[in-house]
This record gives structure tokens, C-alpha cells and sequence, in this order.
């Protein structure tokens, strides 16, 4: 029996297109959602070659005014049979908040928060028609606690871990699942994106390449998990954190980007 779609954001590059890449390996179709059409193009032509064809693209840029009810409407409207919803597309902001234009934090919160609450809204009466549908939230390790000069994204990412977690409850029994993945650093770019690149040796020093985060993303999410920390020593990272007083792990995090910053 032919596999459901899968809707991923933010599918062009880095940890969305890893995941598109092996849901499609999987047999699922692919919807792609991302704001660079010749990026969408190839990895299209990737996913297409490992499930036969059924990958839709969508150049969006998801900030702006709409964009979730659009994207939502065709969707629906093109009559596939919506399995998996990945809400991956997001945004870092690197900085001393003040310092940082308001209307970048607005953004980022728009694209981190705003989005997937907009898209996981419209899209769960789809995702009902599906014997079995999932629902993958990507969070992050800087939602474990608050972080200077990352504050907004520490702040959208820990709310995106409560809210999967608290969504999860409410759909206990509808067939749909839902798990939020929280990687620690990614080799994907990011952050040269969120001008942070005086943080790259750090990066790829302890980052992992998106592949086996995304792996590690989907088995969790098929068995049901709540959430996942990717990587042995992300996990032992944050149970530390977890036995230590709350202000320590704040000024041990905080000091590490602070010191950077300078």
C-alpha cells in the first residue's frame, strides 16, 4: 500500500532536507516547503529518485503575512493523503537583544513559533485521515535552559519542547503522534546564518552532520517517543544540566557565548 506525504519546512538544506531525503527513502511522498526554488529543485530531483516521483515543491517564505494558511490550503486542496507534518523551518539570532533590531526577533519568532503552531492547526483534521500520522517539532538543546545572547531562541525553542509535549497529551488516542527533536549543534550552516561564526570551531567540533540527526529524529518519532536528545553526549549534557542548579547551568551556558561575543 502506497505511503502517505510528508510536509517538511525549511527542506532545502541542513537537518529538513536530511529528513525529506529519508522519508522518501522510506516511501513516503514529499511535500517541500522552503523560500530558494533552485535548492528545492535538487533535492526534489533527490527525493524523487528514491520514491518513484511523488515530491511537490513550495517556494515560500513562511514570515510572511499568510504564508501558514496558503501553504495549508494547498495542501489540502491537492488531495494527497497527509501522513507527516515536520515543522523544521527556523531561525537563530545571535547577539545582545538590545542590540539585535526588533524586527529580527519578531521574525524569528514568527518562523519558530508562530508557523508550526499555525501549520500543526490547520493540518491536524488532515492528518486524521491517516491510519497512522505524525507530527515531528524541531527544537533544540538551547531549550534546556536560558541562554545570554540567545535568549529569543533559547525562549522559541523551549516553547516549541512544552508545546509538542503538551500537544502529544491532547491527541493520545487520535492516531496521531507527536515527538519533538532537540539537537545539539548541527554542521549545517547555521551558524554562519545566525552570525555566529565565531562560534564555527566550536561547531564542528562537538556538531554533528544532519544525517544521523535526522535518523535519529525519525525513530523517534515512529516509535511514539516524546522527545529526543540526538548523540551520546548531547544526552549526558543535558541530564547534567538537569542535576544542577538552574542559575549555575545559566551562567556556565551564558559565560561560554558571552565570552565570544567580545
Amino acid at each position: 500500500m502506497e505511503k502517505g506525504y510528508a510536509l517538511v519546512t525549511g527542506a532545502s538544506q541542513g537537518l529538513g532536507r536530511a529528513i525529506a531525503l529519508q522519508l522518501a527513502e522510506l516511501g513516503y511522498g514529499i511535500i517541500a516547503v522552503a523560500r530558494t526554488r533552485s535548492k528545492l529543485n535538487e533535492m526534489a530531483a533527490e527525493c524523487g529518485a528514491l520514491n518513484g516521483g511523488r515530491v511537490r515543491i513550495v517556494e515560500s517564505d513562511l514570515t510572511a503575512p499568510d504564508a501558514s494558511s496558503k501553504l495549508a490550503a494547498e495542501v489540502i486542496a491537492s488531495g494527497e493523503q497527509l501522513s507527516i507534518l515536520v515543522n523544521n523551518a527556523g531561525e537563530a539570532i545571535w547577539g545582545r537583544f538590545a542590540e539585535k533590531p526588533l524586527a529580527d526577533h519578531l521574525r524569528m519568532m514568527t518562523l519558530n513559533m508562530t508557523v508550526p503552531v499555525e501549520l500543526t492547526h490547520l493540518l491536524i483534521p488532515q492528518l486524521t485521515f491517516s491510519k497512522s500520522a505524525y507530527i515531528l517539532n524541531v527544537g533544540s538543546m538551547a531549550g534546556y535552559n536560558a541562554m545570554a545572547t540567545l535568549g529569543t531562541y533559547s525562549g522559541s525553542k523551549s516553547f516549541i519542547l512544552r508545546w509538542s509535549r503538551s500537544l502529544r497529551m491532547e491527541l493520545d488516542g487520535t492516531g496521531i503522534k507527536v515527538c519533538c527533536v532537540c539537537p545539539g549543534s548541527v554542521i549545517t550552516g547555521f551558524t554562519e546564518r545566525a552570525g555566529m561564526q565565531a562560534l564555527d570551531e566550536l561547531a564542528k567540533k562537538f556538531g554533528h552532520p544532519p544525517e544521523p540527526v535526522a535518523k535519529a529524529a525519525l525513530s523517534a518519532m515512529f516509535a511514539g517517543k516524546a522527545e529526543v536528545v540526538p548523540g551520546l553526549m548531547n544526552r549526558i549534557t543535558v541530564f547534567a544540566m538537569g542535576l544542577m542548579p538552574e542559575a549555575l547551568v545559566e551562567r556556565i551556558a551564558s559565560g561560554i557565548y558571552l565570552k565570544k561575543l567580545k
